[in-house]
């Protein structure tokens, strides 16, 4: 596939926005990683395989090029995840401050484990290895926004308002 047939596969929009941050650098593939946040959120929030085959034509490198960005980074998706990703802290400083019992109350509450999507597709809950943020553990990211100081009540309250 060419980079022409590539943009066709994508929104007008998509296209412009990309192009127009592909000037920003010097070489067009330095874009490619700011440009996937704008990909993913067009394709329904994960990269399947179509999707990757599409982002390496349209910035010419090799479809395993783009695969190992979704793999390695932790924003990229190459499963659909619910409306909302939670991510939550598993490392010491949230687990000696509860993270294990709210980690039991998501499974309870919530009905899911680590990776899993809600059966109403509105949350997909992650741990996560050190979100950086000790002093207010345990803590949690919701999307881009992080939830500090959390308490299994804090945690239904931030979630629930998000249903």
């Amino acid at each position: 596939m060419t980079v022409e047939e590539a943009r066709g596969t994508f929104s007008p929009e998509l296209v412009a926005r990309v192009e127009e941050m592909a000037k920003r650098y010097p070489h067009r593939k330095a874009a490619l990683i700011p440009a996937m946040h704008f990909i993913q959120a067009e394709r329904g929030g994960w990269f399947s395989d179509e999707t990757i085959r599409d982002t390496a034509a349209l910035f010419g490198v090799p479809d395993m090029h783009v695969r190992g960005i979704v793999g390695f980074y932790d924003m990229f998706h190459d499963a659909p995840v619910g409306k909302h990703v939670v991510r939550l802290c598993k490392t010491l400083s949230c687990h000696l401050r509860g993270a294990a019992k709210l980690r039991e109350h998501i499974r309870e509450r919530y009905g899911v484990g680590n990776g899993e999507t809600t059966a109403d597709g509105a949350f997909t809950f992650k741990c996560f290895e050190c979100l950086g943020h000790c002093a207010n553990a345990p803590m949690m990211l919701v999307d881009d926004r992080k939830c500090l100081d959390l308490t299994v009540e804090k945690l239904d309250e931030i979630l629930g308002g998000l249903r």
